[in-house]
């Protein structure tokens, strides 16, 4: 989960362009921002199938131009802070937890809720969590939280949207000339014309971790109401090598999850547009704000409605 919000203001783009265009033979080096640094929020709550209790990751945003080591990394993880989570007349305080004050059984337990490989990991990783499970996310509920930490107060309200499930999925050879051992995923749904329906998914490979997709984020503005079939693409990590002729396709003998999410607006704005920044980078490309509903802060703090799906790749 990246969780790393870096500022770059819309004059400073402005001005690399024109400096660019002007004097391409000269050096520029943009003024580094000292602006204090915001607490960025990333937390969540599920309903549906397997509802999860809320969690806050929060961390300290950093300027565009920073380099960052291991301790660096450490170091941008807020602590000591109050976090509360409200739903009608039930609030739970949620407890900070790091990685170093766990068991090795423990840290297992919490690298397979958050995806992440604890072997591997190189930082101290902390999330703020409902350890007495005294939450749990429900379809059709609202969840406030509430961030008391280095004299602020951070506020943000998500909903959990009524889910819309598929039908069914199954795996399709691909058009084109590719090999024989690849699959496309083929998803089957009926959209629920009294809804404004707004989707996210994530994709498992065998006891691989949960990828998003690569766009991740859809509304049903083109086909509310309807009944079709269409392609999801595996989640591929941003991070991986790029290869055209096997990218987000499945091999023939995996076994493949898929993860179906419902998002309320504000949650799917923040997604559409923190993908749409990270797909047009380049100093050519446009300035993108991401949206986010946290008031006081950064980030993001949205509900899920999910399903999952698991098949083999045939």
């Amino acid at each position: 989960m990246k969780n790393i919000f870096l500022k770059l203001p819309l004059l400073l783009t402005i001005t690399f362009t024109v400096v660019f265009f002007t004097a391409c033979e000269e050096e520029f080096i943009p003024e580094i921002s000292t602006d204090p640094e915001d607490i960025v929020v990333e937390g969540f709550i599920e309903g549906g199938e397997q509802p999860t209790p809320p969690y806050v990751i929060l961390t300290k945003s950093l300027p565009f131009f920073s380099e960052i080591n291991n301790d660096e990394f450490n170091n941008l993880f807020v602590h000591d802070a109050i976090v509360t989570v409200t739903e009608g007349s039930n609030t739970a305080t949620l407890s900070e937890i790091c990685l170093d004050a766990l068991t090795p059984e423990q840290q297992i337990l919490v690298g397979s809720l958050f995806g992440i490989d604890t072997d591997s990991i190189a930082v101290n990783f902390c999330v703020y969590i409902d350890l007495g499970f005294s939450m749990m996310g429900a379809i059709g509920k609202s969840y406030d939280l509430k961030i008391e930490v280095e004299n602020k107060t951070i506020t943000a309200r998500t909903t959990i949207p009524e889910h819309v499930p598929l039908d069914s999925l199954t795996f399709v050879k691909p058009a084109g000339e590719v090999s024989d051992g690849l699959r496309e995923m083929l998803c089957y749904i009926q959209d629920d014309p009294d809804l404004t329906s707004y989707y996210r998914y994530f994709t498992q490979v065998d006891d691989g971790p949960l990828t998003p997709g690569f766009n991740s984020v859809f509304d049903d503005l083109f086909f509310n109401g309807q009944a079709f079939d269409f392609p999801l693409s595996k989640g591929e990590p941003r991070t991986a090598e790029f290869d055209p002729e096997t990218f987000g396709l499945y091999n023939v003998g995996e076994t493949a999850t898929l993860k179906w999410c419902n998002i309320d607006d504000e949650h799917y704005r923040f997604w559409e547009t923190l993908e749409f920044n990270a797909s047009n980078q380049g100093p050519f490309s446009n300035y993108t704000r991401v949206d986010s509903n946290v008031e006081g802060g950064l980030g993001i703090w949205g509900g899920y409605s999910v399903s999952s799906y698991t098949a083999p790749v045939e």
